[in-house]
């Protein structure tokens, strides 16, 4: 069974300055679902009004099939580093 990363790790090395973060995304995460839970309510009705739309030209179907794969995607972030170097400076972006 695959879970989300819990950590993202930011490093940026420049020459001056040096910035190392460890990113708790299971701290972040739950934050982000709140809000977007509040958003979600507040916009519902918009929402019901693009599914009927959806359903009308059939992309309802795409939609809901396109759920799990992006989930995927976020799951399988797990162990992605991200290192570009340009000169003197760096960054590093890798999830835990």
């Amino acid at each position: 069974m695959s879970f989300p990363p819990m950590i993202m790790r930011v490093k940026i090395d420049q020459p001056d300055t040096r910035v190392n973060l460890w990113l708790p995304l299971f701290i972040i995460c739950p934050i982000v679902f709140i809000i977007g839970l509040g958003l979600f309510l507040l916009l519902l009705l918009l929402m019901l009004l693009g599914a009927i739309i959806f359903q009308r030209f059939g992309w309802l179907r795409l939609l809901i099939y396109s759920f799990p794969p992006v989930i995927g995607c976020l799951f399988a972030l797990r162990g992605l580093k991200v290192d570009v170097n340009g000169g003197s400076e760096r960054l590093l972006i890798s999830f835990i």
